[in-house]
């Protein structure tokens, strides 16, 4: 046989190879696969997913309805390893419904299809509500009545957001029911970007209520107060004081009305951009610590972080602590700094306990 027809003939293998349902799929972790029960015992089961070896299903990845599955039966589950200490790819059943929940909450979004929930507890966002085993959760400015009056309650709702990795659902009452959801707009005399003169009414944990022309109550979340970070709020503010404000966003359905007092001073993070170049180095004051690093004020309103990773093994920064730091990254948009001990060795991994595995090959 000529070279020309051996070229030939694995060209054609290889397509032929290509095109075979019995060649290994690719498998990925949460991917819902089908398969055929090729065995079962009391400790788990075999199915063939066409993937040329068998995958296992064992131990609390079995269903609860395990009796009544027979070999020869066809079964979805998800993967959980692609390769398993036995080199079988691992799969779950009893995972599985959770991930065609998912799947199909999804595609009620994408195609507009209304679902019906369960209304479990109210909070002061909204409401929190359960779905065939999942919890999501209705805004207040997606509700057509109060939270507290439909706890209990079977509601229909529109999928407005799936996000199953940051274990994320939210559901829209107005959006299913649309004619209801057209009721008479407050009647404001202000709109979104005006500054206002108000007073506070209220000084709340996690921000301030102030009193609005019209009668009419907005919140200054904490986040909203202050370039810097705030601690106490009851420090900074009490009942009867004035206070200007900046209307940064209105819904005029369920009465609310968001407001900044740091929005009508200009951000310090633009400027200070321009005097923290990377690679600069200064002295610096450590003004906190937490469990994953130090933070460091640079100046009024900017503060950044010297992440655990970045400080020696050992290395203890204590508050008040005068260091020489480094400047890794400085982003003004997203207000974040990224600092290193400057002049000062690498950080070195804490030592790693020896395993009995780890001694019996050392001995």
């Amino acid at each position: 046989m000529s070279e020309t027809q051996t070229a030939t003939k694995v060209s054609k293998m290889e397509e032929l190879l290509a095109k075979s349902e019995f060649l290994p799929k690719k498998l990925t972790r949460g991917q819902v696969v089908d398969g055929i029960v090729v065995s079962k015992s009391r400790d788990g089961m075999l199915v063939d997913i066409s993937a040329k070896a068998e995958a296992v299903i064992s131990g609390k990845d079995l269903p609860l309805d395990y009796d009544n599955i027979k070999v020869g039966d066809t079964v979805s589950a998800v993967v959980i390893s692609s390769e398993g200490e036995s080199g079988q790819a691992m799969l779950s059943m009893r995972k599985v419904g959770g991930e065609l929940r998912w799947k199909q909450l999804n595609e009620k979004m994408n195609s507009g299809e209304s679902v019906e929930v369960k209304g479990i507890e109210a909070n002061r966002g909204g409401l929190i509500v359960e779905t065939d085993g999942l919890r999501g959760f209705i805004p207040s400015s997606h509700l057509l009545s109060g939270a507290n009056g439909s706890i209990g309650k079977t509601i229909e709702v529109k999928v407005i957001e799936v996000d199953k990795k940051m274990n994320r659902l939210v559901f829209s009452e107005r959006e299913a029911h649309p004619e209801e959801a057209k009721l008479p707009k407050m009647e404001l005399t202000f709109k979104e970007g005006d500054e206002l003169d108000g007073k506070v009414s209220k000084v709340l944990a996690f921000g301030i209520l102030v009193s609005l022309p019209g009668e009419v109550e907005g919140l200054v979340h904490i986040s909203e107060i202050s370039w810097d970070r705030v601690e106490k709020i009851e420090s900074m503010f009490k009942v009867a004081d004035s206070v200007k404000v900046k209307v940064i966003s209105i819904d005029p359905y369920s009465g609310k009305v968001n407001l900044s007092i740091k929005k009508l001073q200009s951000d310090p993070w633009k400027e200070a951009a321009k005097k923290y170049p990377v690679g600069k180095d200064i002295e610096a004051e450590i003004s906190r610590t937490s469990s994953y690093g130090a933070f460091v004020q640079l100046e009024q309103g900017i503060e950044g972080l010297i992440h655990s990773s970045k400080i020696p093994y050992g290395r203890k920064l204590e508050v008040g602590e005068k260091v020489k730091i480094s400047i890794d990254l400085f982003n003004p948009d997203q207000h974040r700094v990224a600092l290193r001990l400057a002049g000062e060795e690498q950080p070195e991994e804490e030592p790693k306990k020896k395993t009995k595995k780890t001694k019996k090959l050392e001995g």
